[in-house]
C-alpha cells in the first residue's frame, strides 16, 4: 500500500513539473510540446504502473496515451526513471516495457471500430483542426514527409532518419496528415481499409526501428 501511495505521489510530480528517450532533456521536450495538458490523470496512472510496476493499460487509457502522442510518451518515462527512487531498475527493462506498452496500446486503438467514424484511423473529425492546434506542419521535413506519405499512398519503405523525424511528429499528428489527405478526392478511389493497415504498418514499423536503437535509451 505504501509503495502504490509512493508511486501516486510520484506521478503527480511527473505530470506538474518519463529508459526510453525522447531527448537530453524531457523536460523541455514536456514543456515544448504540452504534454501535461494532453492526459488525464488516472489514465497517467495507468500507464506509469504497466512500466514500473506491473499491470496491463484499458482500451481507454490506451486511447488517451495516443492522444498523449509518443514523444510526450517517451519524455515522461524517461524524466521517472531518472528519479533515484528508481535507480535500481534498469534502462533496458524500462525500455523495454514502455515499448510494450506504446505498441500494445497502439493495436488495440488501431483496431478498434471506434477509433475512426469512417473506418480511417483518426484522431478526430477535423484533422485540420488538430494540425492547426499543434504546430504539425512545422515538425517534419518536406523530404521525409514525402517518404512516409510514399510508403502508405503508394509503396515504399521509411528510412531510420525519417522514422525518428516520424517518432518527433507523433502518433496524433501522423493520423491527422493520413485522415487529411484520404480526403483530398484525388484519393477517392483507395480503400480507406487499406490506408489504415498502411499507415498502422508505416508508424509500427518505425516505431520498432527506433525504439530498439541503442540511441533510444542513451
Amino acid at each position: 500500500m505504501a509503495s502504490l501511495k509512493i508511486s501516486f505521489i510520484l506521478l503527480l510530480l511527473v505530470l506538474t513539473s518519463g529508459v526510453v528517450s525522447a531527448a537530453e532533456n524531457p523536460d523541455l521536450i514536456i514543456k515544448q510540446n504540452n504534454c501535461k495538458t494532453k492526459m488525464g490523470l488516472a489514465c497517467s496512472k495507468e500507464v506509469f504502473t504497466s512500466i514500473f510496476y506491473t499491470g496491463s493499460v484499458t482500451k481507454k487509457c490506451c486511447g488517451e496515451l495516443m492522444v498523449l502522442g509518443k514523444v510526450c510518451h517517451d519524455a515522461f518515462v524517461k524524466k521517472t526513471h531518472e528519479d533515484p527512487l528508481y535507480k535500481d531498475l534498469t534502462e533496458s527493462t524500462i525500455a523495454k516495457k514502455s515499448t510494450t506498452t506504446w505498441n500494445t496500446c497502439v493495436s488495440v486503438i488501431d483496431i478498434s471500430p471506434s477509433s475512426s467514424a469512417s473506418g480511417v484511423i483518426s484522431p478526430a473529425e477535423n484533422p485540420d483542426l488538430i494540425i492547426e492546434e499543434n504546430n504539425f506542419k512545422t515538425k517534419m521535413e518536406l523530404p521525409c514527409a514525402r517518404e512516409v506519405f510514399t510508403s502508405i499512398f503508394k509503396t515504399g519503405a521509411v528510412t531510420k532518419k525519417c522514422c525518428s523525424e516520424l517518432k518527433v511528429l507523433d502518433k496524433v499528428c501522423h493520423d491527422a496528415f493520413v485522415k487529411k489527405t484520404l480526403e483530398d478526392p484525388i484519393y477517392k478511389n483507395l480503400s480507406e481499409s487499406t490506408i489504415a493497415k498502411n499507415s498502422t504498418k508505416t508508424w509500427n514499423n518505425c516505431a520498432s526501428v527506433i525504439d530498439i536503437s541503442p540511441s533510444s535509451s542513451a
